[in-house]
């Protein structure tokens, strides 16, 4: 009996966007796959791709966006085989969903919360209006709301009252794909800790995978089994957390997460990557990191890095830089000496 494919495979994919100026490289040779229960991350500073990637998965890229080469794999098939119809017929909702950044635009204005739930399970399942409204109601009370309100506007939510409508519609019809986009953007700190409780509960029934997005470095650790790290288009360095918390050797990934507060060294102070992501105007053949790369050379001005087997590493690590051996070892020597010893510091969720 063969193998079943990953739930989710991006082979070198390329978005562009139409521009005045020209078309514009938002993301370039992107790789990464995910397993079936697999919770992903993918993390990187606001304009590195990230949210382009997620309104692809989810068949929203925006009219002037183009996936311009590469193949992007759902379950074994091609997305961009899909027709718009069947992909919203087959895929949307039921298959892959979507938690937005933000609740702003997500929600009907002039239909009840408990409406748009009903309307898209008679569009995708056999469920009918009585069933629709328990679950919904079930899953108001796992996001902290009272399950009367299902039959309220939008209107009268607050603004984390509707990220978590959003949150509950998004897990509506269990999905087997969940694209999380900065969930919990818009939640006090005891709701994000709920959310993310019940979404480790759906992790270990093994009823969905997760893509969760976000530009906080250490939420990902404590809430992902791999990851990807983006800059500015391009996929720096990608593997299991463990591996990437341990032992980063992209420059992007160690100064992103030298960035973040950490325990292992409550003494450090907390590094600045300098400078803003460029803007990609047509073919990217270059390191996109460049000009804020403390460890470029001119190689990284003439050709793309591409992503390859960290040699000494045990798991599947891979990392996109021309100079990382020599760039981590002049990094751990600028570090203070109790910071570069960090083998017996706990991994992310050890006890």
């Amino acid at each position: 009996m063969s193998e079943s494919p990953p739930i989710l495979e991006l082979d070198d994919v390329t978005i562009q966007y139409r521009t005045d100026g020209g078309m514009l490289t938002a993301v370039s040779d992107a790789s990464f796959t995910i397993g079936h229960g697999e919770y992903f991350g993918l993390v990187g500073e606001s304009g590195c791709g990230k949210s382009t990637i997620a309104k692809t998965l989810i068949g929203a890229l925006d009219d002037n966006g183009i996936i311009e080469s590469g193949q992007i794999r759902y379950k074994g098939k091609e997305i961009q085989e899909y027709s718009e119809e069947d992909f919203n017929r087959e895929l949307r909702w039921k298959e892959i969903s979507m938690i937005p950044q933000g609740s702003m635009n997500n929600l009907d204005p002039i239909e009840k919360i408990s409406d748009q739930a009903i309307e898209i399970a008679q569009v995708h399942t056999d469920m009918n209006k009585s069933e629709a409204l328990e679950r919904f109601e079930e899953l108001f009370e796992i996001v902290g709301i009272q399950k009367s309100r299902i039959h309220d506007y939008p209107h009268q939510f607050s603004g984390g009252m509707e990220q978590r409508a959003i949150i509950a519609l998004a897990l509506f019809l269990r999905p087997s794909l969940i694209i999380a986009d900065e969930p919990t953007t818009a939640l006090d700190v005891i709701m994000q800790d709920q959310v993310f409780k019940y979404l480790d509960e759906i992790r270990e029934q093994g009823e969905a995978s997760m893509v969760l997005i976000t530009h906080d470095i250490s939420l990902v650790f404590e809430s992902c089994d791999d990851i990807a790290i983006m800059h500015s288009g391009q996929v720096a360095e990608t593997g299991e957390i463990e591996t990437i918390y341990d032992d980063p050797r992209h420059p992007y990934s160690f100064m992103l997460q030298g960035a973040f507060p950490d325990h292992r060294y409550p003494d450090r102070d907390l590094e600045v990557i300098d400078g803003y992501p460029p803007e990609n105007m047509g073919e990217v053949n270059y390191c996109t990191f460049v000009d804020r790369c403390p460890y470029a050379v001119e190689e990284c001005r003439e050709k793309e890095p591409k992503l390859e087997q960290w040699e000494d590493s045990e798991t599947e690590h891979l990392v996109a830089c021309f100079r990382s051996e020599d760039a981590y070892e002049e990094h751990q020597q600028s570090m203070p000496e109790n910071e570069s010893e960090s083998e017996n510091a706990e991994a992310p969720g050890d006890d």
